[in-house]
């Protein structure tokens, strides 16, 4: 099959710039299967390696200096390297990392949290977004005594078995026994009288309905009026229990978007900037529920243990990233994802471009789409070949980004950057005219 002269020109500048991460693949290839831990950072021809990060850029091992729009994916809120929350983890490390015990530094990032967050009176910690909404299911079941579960289509909630399948095109279920998912049920995003059907025909064996409020890894795909009501409506008149998945997006309020949406769950999860870039989960609810772990006043508490739950380094970075994620730097980086919606837009229509971008605060995901994407399979329409080549266009233009158009800003990156990074963007659209005038045609306006 013939490379359009678009693609290979893109793929050849980038195997130029990048020689360096090439070498490292090929060493590393050989100890950690495909070169990559984590199977979103691979990509062909070969994943770009970090030496280290400053600030609002990282900086590779070939000396580039790149602007990073990716931010761990969404772990980062403040940066690489922040001073007050390196400051905060040198200060604790040195007084040791982890005891096993209850310590102070729980219990202030416990009080934040309950706080801020509606729906959370108790918290538990725990090390991941996947731990924490595999917990968060079997809360729900404990509660209820009951199996199944009801997730939208297209929404993420991490890798344990039971959650797994079905969220996006690519993901490989191979080693999931089927009874893993038996109990699982699955509606489309903002389809309330799907919804309503399903939680109506299973009401005497549900525990419970998991949902992100957007769809987050899913696009960006957000709710549209009255969904999220409706959801909670739902759940509230059959008795069924309401998690939200706020791992994602928990960033775009003080409070979560349950707060921005003013609906409150039973159940929810965050993760991500909470831990101020080091791991972390979190299982939060009303006390009713979350009082299932009291060993206090339960004669048999749900057992939830694990070493380096509330570990107390990660503690002191999320602590200190919080308490400086506060309102007003919410209400900061939120403006500069909408103006940098704003000039995003301008520029596809000014390339002749009839493309998607979604956005919510400082979270945007561009989709090669030529209608709106509200539901999980538009976003999988979106064209992946040209979503590949705009990953490698922006690489090779000193943009650190994520392969599926998702871009997540932080609070240190500058109007200058930002404007810099449209300009980018826009050169990379022209780049991609060409070969979208040939092979996908549909998409210009």
């Amino acid at each position: 099959m013939s490379v359009h002269p678009v693609a290979a020109k893109i793929v050849d500048e980038y195997r130029e710039n990048y020689p360096a991460s090439r070498e490292r693949h090929q060493r590393l290839v050989n100890y950690i299967p495909g070169g990559a831990t984590r199977s979103l950072s691979y990509f062909k021809p070969w994943p770009i390696h970090i030496d280290y990060g400053k600030g609002a850029h990282v900086y590779t091992h070939e000396g580039h200096k790149l602007l990073d729009v990716t931010n761990a994916y969404g772990a980062l809120v403040h940066g690489h390297g922040d001073p007050d929350v390196v400051a905060a983890v040198q200060a604790g490390i040195a007084r040791g990392s982890q005891y096993s015990t209850p310590t102070d530094g729980q219990y202030h990032l416990a009080k934040l949290l309950c706080d801020r967050v509606p729906g959370f009176d108790k918290v538990r910690f725990l090390n991941s977004g996947t731990e924490a909404t595999m917990f968060a299911l079997r809360t729900a079941r404990a509660i209820t005594g009951k199996d199944k579960i009801v997730k939208m289509a297209g929404g993420f909630h991490g890798t344990h078995d039971c959650v797994a399948a079905s969220t996006k095109k690519n993901v490989i279920t191979a080693g999931i026994p089927a009874g893993m998912t038996e109990d699982m049920l699955e509606v489309p995003f903002n389809d309330p009288d799907a919804l309503e059907k399903m939680v109506t025909r299973h009401a005497a064996d549900l525990a419970a309905v998991i949902m992100e409020p957007f769809l987050g890894a899913g696009g960006v795909v957000l709710p549209e009026p009255g969904f999220v009501q409706k959801a909670r409506d739902i759940t509230t008149a059959h008795g069924v229990l309401l998690i939200f998945d706020e791992i994602f997006s928990f960033r775009v309020d003080i409070g979560g978007c349950q707060n921005r949406y003013g609906v409150i769950p039973d159940l929810t999860t965050v993760g991500k900037v909470v831990g101020g870039g080091l791991p972390i989960g979190v299982l939060g609810g009303k006390a009713e529920f979350m009082n299932i772990y009291c060993h206090e006043n339960t004669e048999k508490p749900l057992y939830h243990s694990g070493t380096f739950n509330g570990y107390e380094t990660v503690m002191q970075a999320g602590f200190a990233a919080m308490s400086k994620f506060d309102a007003q730097a919410v209400a900061a980086i939120n403006a500069k994802g909408d103006n940098f919606q704003e000039g995003l837009l301008a520029r596809i229509a000014a390339n002749g471009l009839n493309i998607q971008s979604n956005q919510i605060g400082s979270l945007v995901n561009m989709h090669f789409v030529n209608q709106p994407t509200t539901r999980a399979e538009h976003v999988l329409a979106s064209e992946e070949e040209l979503h590949t080549l705009m990953h490698l266009s922006l690489l090779n233009k000193k943009i650190f980004n994520i392969p599926r158009g998702l871009f997540i800003l932080s609070t240190v990156i500058t109007d200058d950057e930002m404007a810099m990074f449209l300009e980018k963007i826009d050169d990379t659209l022209k780049e991609l005219l060409p070969l979208i005038r040939e092979k996908y045609s549909h998409l210009l306006l």
